[in-house]
C-alpha cells in the first residue's frame, strides 16, 4: 500500500516527472569493433541476417571447430535467450558451407543445485510463456532433446555444477570433469583480483573455470582447449556467449553478455559475503566479491573487474550474441516486457552491452539505472571498469554499427538505431510497481 501511494504521488507530478533527454549516438571516429544487428524479423530470421552481415557462418566457424555455446539458462521467458534464434544458430553451424566435422556444445552453470535440468527455477524445465517461438519446444530441455535427436553425437548439453552442490574440484584434465580453482595450490597458478580497499571492506576473488567431457568423448579444458591422450591437441575451440537482455537489479542495473560470464564460474558459498559467500579460504566467489548478496558491495564496478580478469587470463568469447526478442523492464520472467524484436552480435561484450542497453532497454524503460551514459548507473560502473582493465570498448565512437531493418528492407543509419517496442504490462502489481519505482524514483 505504501508503494502504491508513493507511485500515485509520483504520477501526480505530471509531465515534468517524465521528462528525459533524447538519445544521441556519438559519431564513429576510429573503428575498433563492429556491432551487427537485425530488427523487425522473426528471431530466427534476425539471427540468420546478423550472421549474413558478418560474412556468413563459414567466416566465423571452421569445419573442424568445437563450438561451445554458453546460453543464460538461469531464468526462462525473457530471462533466457530466444530458443528459435539459438536453434537457428546451431543449424547454421551444422549446415556450414564447406561442411562441418566438429561438435556443438551447450554448456551452462545456472547455479540451481546438483540436477539443474530438473529445476523449476531455471530455464531448463519451466514452460516458456514467451521467447520460444518454436512449435512443441517450450524450454531448454526440449530444445536440447530436439537438437540431440537431429545431430546425434555431434551435439551435447553439459551442466556445470558448483563444487558445493556436488561438483568436483580438479587441477587439470587428467583428473576428469570438474572446476579448476586458480588459488596457487595443486600446481595451479594464482589468478586473483581484489577491490583495493583496506580493513573490513577488503575483498578478493579467484578465477575458476570448468573442465568437461562431451557426448562424443571430447575432453574440453575451458582455458587450454581440447585434451587427448595426455596433451592438448590444438583443435580449435570456439566460445560463443549467447545472452538475453533484461533489467537485473538495483545493484547491477541490467544483465546481458558481460554478466553471462557468471554462469561459467563456480559460485560455491552463495551470494552473501557475510554469510558463507567464500569459495575457498578467504576468497569470495564471483557474486559475493562485487556484491553484498542483493545489494551493492563496498566498491562499485567490481563485477566488470573480475570478468575482465577472466577474459584476459582464461578465455574471451570469440563472439557475443544478444537475442532481444523480448526485454524485461523489471523482471526476467514476468511482465512488464517490451517486444523489441532484435538480435545483436559483436566480438566485444562491453560494446554490445552498451549498445543494447542504450538503444533497446533504456528507451523503453526510461529508468536511469538502464542508461549506460548515466554517471550514477551501476550498469555504467561495471562496463567502465571492464574497459579500464583492457577487456572491452565502452566508447561508442570506436564502434561501427551495421543494422538491417526487415520492415524497411534496408540498412539503418545512426539516427534510426533506437528500438521502441510494444509493451505488455501483465497483471502482477508487484512487477508493475517495481517498474514505476525504477522509472520515476530509484537512481
Amino acid at each position: 500500500m505504501k508503494k502504491l501511494i508513493m507511485a500515485g504521488g509520483i504520477l501526480s507530478l505530471g509531465p515534468a516527472a517524465f521528462a528525459s533527454s533524447p538519445l544521441h549516438r556519438k559519431k564513429t571516429e576510429e573503428v575498433r569493433a563492429t556491432l551487427y544487428r537485425a530488427v523487425n524479423g522473426s528471431p530466427a530470421i534476425n539471427l540468420t541476417k546478423v550472421i549474413e552481415l558478418m560474412g556468413g557462418i563459414e567466416k566465423i566457424i571452421g569445419a573442424d571447430d568445437v563450438v561451445l555455446i554458453k546460453p543464460n539458462v538461469q531464468w526462462w521467458n525473457q530471462g533466457a535467450p530466444n530458443l528459435s534464434a539459438l536453434k537457428a544458430f546451431v543449424d547454421l553451424i551444422m549446415n556450414r558451407p564447406g561442411g562441418f566435422n566438429g561438435e556443438v556444445v551447450f554448456a551452462e552453470n545456472c547455479h540451481r543445485g546438483a540436477s539443474p535440468w530438473r529445476s523449476l527455477h531455471s530455464g531448463w524445465a519451466p514452460q516458456f510463456e514467451r521467447n520460444s517461438d518454436l512449435q512443441n519446444t517450450k524450454n531448454f530441455n526440449e530444445l536440447s532433446s530436439h537438437l540431440k535427436e537431429k545431430y546425434e553425437v555431434r551435439f551435447s548439453t553439459i551442466h556445470w555444477v558448483n563444487v558445493d552442490s556436488g561438483g568436483t574440484r580438479v587441477a587439470g584434465p587428467e583428473e576428469g570433469d570438474g572446476y579448476v580453482y586458480c588459488d596457487g595450490t595443486r600446481g595451479v597458478p594464482l589468478i586473483k583480483c581484489d577491490n583495493g580497499l583496506k580493513g573490513k571492506n577488503y575483498r578478493a576473488t579467484i578465477i575458476t573455470y570448468p573442465i568437461f567431457v562431451t557426448d562424443k568423448g571430447t575432453i574440453i579444458d575451458f582455458k587450454h582447449g581440447i585434451w587427448e591422450k595426455g596433451s592438448y591437441t590444438g583443435q580449435p575451440l570456439r566460445f560463443v556467449n549467447f545472452a538475453a537482455l533484461n533489467h537485473h537489479s538495483t545493484y547491477c542495473g541490467a544483465t546481458s553478455a558481460l554478466k553471462n560470464y557468471l554462469g561459467i564460474s563456480d559460485l560455491s558459498g552463495g551470494p552473501d559475503p557475510h554469510n558463507g559467500g567464500r569459495l575457498t579460504g578467504n576468497y569470495c566467489n564471483f557474486h559475493s566479491f562485487p556484491y553484498d548478496k542483493w545489494a551493492p558491495g563496498p566498491k562499485v564496478g567490481m563485477l566488470g573487474v573480475e570478468i575482465a580478469v577472466f577474459m584476459n587470463t582464461i578465455r574471451k568469447a570469440d563472439l557475443n550474441i544478444t537475442t532481444a526478442e523480448w526485454v524485461g523492464l523489471s523482471s526476467r520472467i514476468e511482465p512488464p516486457v517490451v517486444h523489441t524484436r532484435a538480435v545483436l552480435a559483436c566480438e566485444d561484450p562491453v560494446a554490445l552491452d552498451y549498445h543494447a542497453t542504450k538503444y533497446l532497454l533504456y528507451p523503453n524503460s526510461m529508468a536511469p539505472i538502464h542508461n549506460p551514459d548515466d554517471k550514477d548507473s551501476p550498469l555504467r560502473e561495471y562496463l567502465m571498469k571492464c574497459t579500464e582493465e583492457g577487456a572491452g570498448i565502452f566508447d561508442e565512437g570506436n564502434v561501427k554499427v551495421v543494422s538491417y531493418d526487415f520492415e524497411k528492407r534496408a540498412l539503418q543509419d545512426d539516427s534510426e538505431l533506437v528500438v521502441m517496442g510494444e509493451k505488455e504490462w501483465g497483471s502482477n502489481p508487484k512487477t508493475i510497481m517495481k517498474y514505476l519505482l525504477l522509472k520515476y524514483w530509484i537512481r
